[in-house]
């Protein structure tokens, strides 16, 4: 969540700078300057504000992104106990009942000379393993009353919740704000786009033929907004250019005033249309950080707890199979063996001849 605030607000900056580019070019038309003034107050202010904020994000990001890699090297940890947990619960100790019946099954087809000897080392093996069993549940059963301090503590990050929804709330307002910029950024790019629209008027002159000694033709002329606004030389002069001597003469004979007062009205409309459409109701205010500041302050402690996740290893080759404050002298290692003892043949009741090898240490 940090991190996609962070690029968000990467973002509205580069919107900012789009909007303040957008607004310098809107700037050429004289009917926008006050517009573009008035945004320019807010922007500038705006931008500092963003960039601010961007750079304080940057800096908790830095924080954040090593907590998020050793989170996911915890929550590996965590996966492992799981795994081996699951790998306990679903061996010896789920399926024991099973061997138990078979054993009981073969003793009875046993021959008649090795039932004595069967029965008292069944019944011996039965004896030893019974103290690791009762162990075993005795450890068991305190775990999920007391998983502590075996299995580490997430209530650190409780405290977190409330804040993660207001950056959650921050980075919406964040992203509505990029979309108000972006739109007010098309308004002036459409307001700067009429500098080059061009604005034309035609005018009738004698354009005589051999065959139509009478017959006249329809000049066309036309000069961009730049030039019409361009106060280096007059759109007569521009005009004039345009047309050469002669057409510049009948020009002239028609009345180049009106033709010129034309394309003023019509350059002076469409930016005044353009203009008209910059809304600048627009909200450009940066929302309140101070969502930031409970996290920031967290940060440190933070790193340090999930620095000092430690979570144990469960691994049916341990004595204890790593549970937490088994008996001195307890092995559960002797409950896998006493599995294979009462049923060396596996763990189907249905296996054709499942008795067979199961002598009990009997000869």
């Amino acid at each position: 969540m940090l991190s996609v605030l962070r690029s968000d607000l990467v973002k509205l900056e580069a919107a900012l700078n789009t909007l303040n580019t957008a607004a310098d070019a809107a700037e050429a038309i004289p009917q926008a300057r006050g517009k573009v003034k008035k945004t320019k107050e807010t922007l500038s202010a705006t931008l500092a504000n963003v960039t601010a904020a961007r750079q304080r994000l940057d800096a908790i990001v830095n924080v954040t992104d090593p907590i998020q890699k050793n989170l996911a090297k915890a929550a590996r940890a965590a996966n492992g106990v799981e795994a081996g947990l699951y790998a306990v619960n679903d061996g010896a100790i789920a399926q024991m009942k099973f061997p138990i019946s078979i054993a009981a099954g073969c003793y009875k087809k046993l021959p008649a000379d090795k039932k004595d000897c069967a029965g008292k080392n069944i019944d011996k093996t039965a004896d030893d393993v019974d103290p690791a069993v009762l162990e075993y549940d005795r450890v068991v059963r305190l775990l999920p009353a007391s998983p502590e301090p075996w299995l580490p503590s997430m209530n650190f990050f409780d405290p977190f919740g409330a804040e993660l929804n207001a950056i959650d709330s921050l980075r919406a307002e964040v992203e509505s704000l990029t979309g108000r910029v972006n739109a007010l950024a098309r308004q002036f790019k459409g307001v700067a786009a009429v500098l080059e629209r061009e604005f034309s008027f035609s005018f009738p002159y004698p354009d005589p033929t051999v065959t139509d000694p009478l017959r006249f033709s329809n000049k066309e002329v036309s000069l961009s907004f730049k030039e019409i606004i361009d106060k280096a030389n007059s759109i007569e002069d521009k005009i004039e250019s345009k047309l050469g001597g002669f057409l510049w003469g009948v020009l002239n004979d028609l009345g180049v005033g009106k033709f010129v007062n034309k394309l003023k009205n019509e350059a002076e409309n469409a930016a005044n249309s353009l203009t008209a459409m910059v809304d600048l109701n627009i909200d450009l205010k940066l929302p309140d950080m101070n969502a930031l500041a409970p996290l920031e302050a967290s940060l440190g402690r933070l790193s340090a707890d999930v620095n000092g996740l430690k979570f144990p290893s469960i691994d049916t080759q341990l004595p204890g199979y790593g549970f937490p404050d088994v008996g001195r002298g307890i092995s559960f290692g002797s409950i896998d063996a006493s599995f294979r003892f009462f049923n060396p043949g596996g763990l189907k009741v249905d296996t054709p001849n499942v008795c067979d090898g199961a002598t009990y240490g009997c000869n």
